[in-house]
């Protein structure tokens, strides 16, 4: 993902990139899925360091910030994954992504405790600061303005890849959660549906947000059987 493509390109269209994040997983789902269960899995210490010696508001409070930075890494292994191997990231890159990953998990988790499900319009204004990083476009500090700046000069294409994803991975959780509420209380019966879901959500998403920054960048991203023009 590194290197730009010379050609002026038109914006390939949100189908295709969609199309391309789900072959991408279909093609490596085992290393991603591996990825995505030891993120998920480290993301439940906290949490349940948390339910050992508090109520189910405070897991709640944990579980956001835990799950969000959980997020936001996987997203940085992703997009550093797609670097091509004849130039991989350097050792400063690769640990300036997993800091910035950590970082922005911690402002999207405050986000939602603070807006609620009304922290669905300004998350995606984050989902380009993890990615900025790992593909080499900006320092770790610099990110947090460009990432931003990226996505609201291309606001549309943005949003429209957050509804997307949302409209994704929303029925897998809920389904998850419906399927878990018979058996566990509600705070449990979603962090399950969370872990359970992750698998598939939360790759499929990466590989969209990697497909999307790629393609804001100028990168060739769609593979050709892809493609719908």
């Amino acid at each position: 993902m590194r290197d730009a493509d010379p050609l002026q390109r038109e914006p390939a269209p949100m189908s295709d990139l969609f199309a391309t994040a789900v072959h991408r997983f279909g093609n490596a789902w085992a290393d991603l899925v591996a990825a995505t269960a030891v993120v998920v899995a480290i993301a439940f210490v906290p949490v349940l360091l948390v339910s050992s010696s508090h109520g189910a508001s405070d897991v709640f409070v944990a579980s956001v910030f835990a799950f969000g930075v959980a997020y936001f890494v996987l997203l940085g292994f992703v997009v550093l994954r797609g670097l091509p191997p004849s130039a991989p990231a350097p050792r400063g890159q690769v640990v300036g992504t997993y800091a910035v990953a950590v970082v922005t998990g911690l402002v999207a988790g405050l986000l939602v405790l603070v807006l609620q499900p009304y922290a669905v319009v300004p998350l995606p204004a984050l989902l380009l600061v993890v990615p900025a990083v790992a593909a080499g476009d900006a320092s770790a500090v610099r990110a947090f303005l460009a990432g931003p700046r990226l996505a609201l000069r291309n606001f549309t294409r943005t949003w429209t890849m957050w509804t997307l994803t949302i409209l994704f991975c929303a029925p897998i959780v809920i389904a998850m959660f419906l399927m878990l509420t018979s058996v566990a209380g509600s705070v449990a019966a979603t962090l399950l549906a969370l872990a359970l879901s992750a698998p598939i959500a939360w790759p499929v998403s990466a590989l969209f947000i990697r497909a999307l920054y790629g393609d804001l960048t100028g990168r060739a991203v769609v593979a050709p059987q892809d493609r719908t023009r």
